[in-house]
């Protein structure tokens, strides 16, 4: 466990954002907070992924060649890399401002003696608040860096726009465009144009526009009620022309537009729309994954590059709209609740945690893939954030999970809305990804504790389930492969006293409670007291070690092991650590500290440390001896594993979540061969589903009153045939 052998890694710092295509439409490239993540869409494995870190956080990149890339940084740094074999090689890197940088926009030389991209920055001068503008600067030869003119300061980067000597921003409902000479920068013309409220008498919210998008000489604006407004002569009218106006979405969307004037837009409702020039109705790509986060094209204008509010990374091939590739990546959405972070007894090199909304992922901490999923509350795909039209949706998340060889136990709760709990009990077929459904049961709110027997041996505990409310009551569930029934004969509620975790069943039925400042010992067989163990302090977790004698018993002001067998404590620690007990060890984590102890002394026997501080961890074992410490911080989900560890090339096949209606389908026969999720492939649109979606968004109707027409026309019997 020497610190030295290891290395950091940051599995998921911050969201992907700042997408950008090469010029062979082969590689992407995008930022996730400090670090710059390469993504080749013809490879596989560890060559697929190439990282790139930096000292501050990257606000910008692009591609100077296929190979060749420049990346922009917080604090002004700009940096050249070239692609090699095993990464990317710095070629040069200066700092062009001492000023933290806004936005950055590149253009690409007009002649072939000029070989450096020529950059626009947005430069904050200072960290005042009453600062009341931006300097937009532009660099010239050998890191030199000159003032253009200055733009307000409450602008958002998405709100600003530079492209061929034209700078363009808005702000409320106002859009500005600056159009500026070849040579000395100087001002040609500067044009404004004000958009009105749009909502009519009833609407009394204020809108504005949300971002901005520039090819060639079109301009494309968004609002935030849906409206899309483009211009056609921006190089010489700049906005004061007319303009060609587009609602098809219901709320302020992502936007691009190609160099033929194509506008291609998508955002909460989870469709790809492309609104071409003489077509009333868009062409559509809908049903995608999630909502999109993200919208880029190429240069040839062939390809959209689509980023997901799960944190995945799309292609799009215009010609057909049609998903050209999908590059794997570790699912991590914002939204998503952020409290399942454990193991599997079945798939112990693998870390499970939130997915996207209502979804758990297994995903490898080498390769930084999701490896496989689960669709937990069986509920579509919702709409996005919609707070800007004062809508918030309702969904259910999964709040906890608790995994065996044979069962899956999970507890779902309502976001956005004051709802009961649902407890789900799935049994496991084969592996993580094929579950089926075996019961469903509302229970109260405050039921936020499960636990089961992860013994992989023979245990007659193995179908028992217990759940807890933190109001103080136990329930002990039986599992069939048929059913599962509470056996309300063993519900318990010890002196009304409130809970605050709960162990892991083991194998002879001993299990745990913490009540305040007493840890409760039961027999689940027939839940009776065996014991009770009085702290000093309140309990923040309890625990057995793999020998199932020895509960670890953290608390506010120290670690208590106490022997169940003999009813004794062995040892006591004045320490408040949080705990992880698990098959491979007895850990303890302070701060940026992890300490490896023996269970029988209490003896720290190895530390290790990471970069900031620690909120919960997992330790698996990739092979013998070698360990890899996954942490969930402030800063993201960061891992520490030894410098030589190396992926084993298994790739598995990640199943597309469950819904609904595949519940109900009949199983199939005939296995179908899996696809790798990094494999490319076509799919054609739907005619259906675009008819389904030919109408704006805004005035379609709810989905309340769609669904239940739509189940009632499935369940019927077909029609008879004369």
């Amino acid at each position: 466990m020497d610190n030295s052998e290891h290395i950091e890694v940051t599995l998921v710092g911050q969201p992907y954002s700042n997408l950008v295509i090469s010029p062979n439409n082969k590689i992407l490239a995008a930022t996730s907070g400090t670090s710059c993540e390469v993504l080749y869409s013809e490879k596989k494995g560890d060559a697929a992924r190439r990282v790139i870190k930096h000292d501050s956080d990257v606000i910008a990149v692009f591609f100077h060649t296929n190979e060749r890339l420049v990346t922009v940084t917080e604090n002004g740094e700009v940096t050249e890399f070239e692609a090699q074999e095993k990464g990317f090689e710095k070629l040069v890197s200066r700092r062009v401002t001492a000023f933290p940088v806004v936005c950055a926009f590149a253009q690409k030389p007009q002649n072939d003696e000029e070989k450096e991209l020529e950059l626009w920055l947005v430069v904050k001068k200072s960290d005042s608040k009453r600062q009341k503008s931006y300097d937009v600067c532009v660099t010239g030869a050998n890191g030199s860096i000159e003032k253009v003119l200055e733009i307000p300061s409450k602008l958002r980067k998405e709100q600003i726009v530079i492209a061929d000597r034209v700078i363009s921003y808005c702000l409320g409902l106002d859009i500005h465009s600056i159009i500026l000479k070849d040579g000395d920068y100087s001002v040609v013309k500067e044009t404004k144009y004000t958009s009105k409220n749009g909502g009519g008498n009833a609407d009394t919210e204020v809108h504005e526009f949300e971002r901005l998008a520039v090819n060639g000489n079109f301009l494309v604006a968004s609002i935030s009620d849906g409206r899309i407004l483009q211009w056609s002569n921006l190089k010489t009218a700049g906005v004061s022309d007319t303009h060609h106006r587009i609602h098809w979405h219901k709320v302020g969307i992502h936007v691009a537009v190609t160099q033929f004037g194509n506008i291609l837009s998508a955002g909460a409702e989870c469709v790809l729309a492309r609104h071409s020039k003489g077509q009333k109705e868009p062409t559509l790509l809908p049903r995608l994954a999630a909502p999109v986060t993200g919208l880029v094209v190429s240069e040839d204008s062939s390809t959209c590059a689509l980023l997901m509010e799960d944190n995945s990374i799309h292609t799009v091939l215009l010609a057909t709209m049609a998903i050209r590739s999908s590059l794997s990546t570790l699912e991590y959405c914002p939204r998503s609740l952020n409290t399942v972070f454990c193991s599997d007894p079945l798939r112990p090199k693998d870390v499970i945690m939130n997915g996207k909304p209502g979804t758990i992922q297994w995903f490898d901490p080498i390769s930084v893939q999701t490896q496989s999923k689960m669709h937990v509350t069986l509920e579509n795909t919702i709409d996005g954030d919609m707070s800007s039209r004062g809508i918030r949706c309702a969904f259910r998340d999964v709040l906890t999970a608790s995994f065996t060889p044979n069962l899956v136990a999970t507890i779902e709760k309502f976001v956005n809305y004051d709802g009961e709990n649902h407890l789900r009990f799935w049994q496991r077929i084969g592996n993580a990804t094929d579950t089926r459904l075996v019961a469903s049961i509302e229970v109260p709110k405050d039921v936020v504790f499960v636990s089961t027997c992860q013994t992989t041996g023979s245990s007659k505990f193995s179908n028992t389930i217990v759940t807890a409310s933190t109001s103080g009551t136990l329930s002990v569930w039986n599992y069939t492969e048929k059913e599962v029934r509470e056996d309300l004969k063993r519900s318990r509620n010890w002196q009304e006293a409130e809970i605050n975790s709960i162990s892991g069943i083991q194998a002879d039925g001993k299990f745990v409670s913490a009540h305040g400042q007493h840890a409760v010992l039961w027999n689940v067989k027939n839940m009776k007291v065996i014991d009770v163990l009085s702290c000093e302090d309140s309990i923040q977790k309890v625990e057995f070690a793999a020998d199932g004698r020895h509960l670890i018993v953290s608390t506010k002001k120290g670690v208590i092991c106490w022997d169940t067998l003999c009813l004794l404590i062995v040892w006591r620690i004045q320490q408040s650590v949080g705990i992880l007990i698990n098959s491979t060890g007895c850990y303890a984590f302070d701060g940026q500290q992890v300490m490896r102890f023996e269970v029988e002394s209490g003896r720290v026997i190895g530390t290790i440390k990471f970069s900031t501080d620690i909120d919960e961890l997992i330790v698996i074992e990739q092979r013998k001896e070698t360990l890899i410490y996954v942490a969930k911080t402030a800063k993201g989900i960061l891992c520490k594993r030894p410098a030589l560890v190396k992926t084993s090339g298994k790739s598995t096949g990640i199943a597309d979540p469950k819904t609904p209606f595949n519940q109900l389908a009949r199983p199939s026969s005939i296995s179908s061969p899996r696809t790798s999720s990094d494999q490319q492939f076509i799919r054609q649109p739907r005619p259906e589903a675009a008819r389904l979606f030919s109408g704006p968004v805004h005035q379609l109707p709810p989905i309340s009153f769609i669904a239940p027409l739509f189940i009632e026309k499935s369940l019927l019997p077909p029609p008879q045939r004369s």
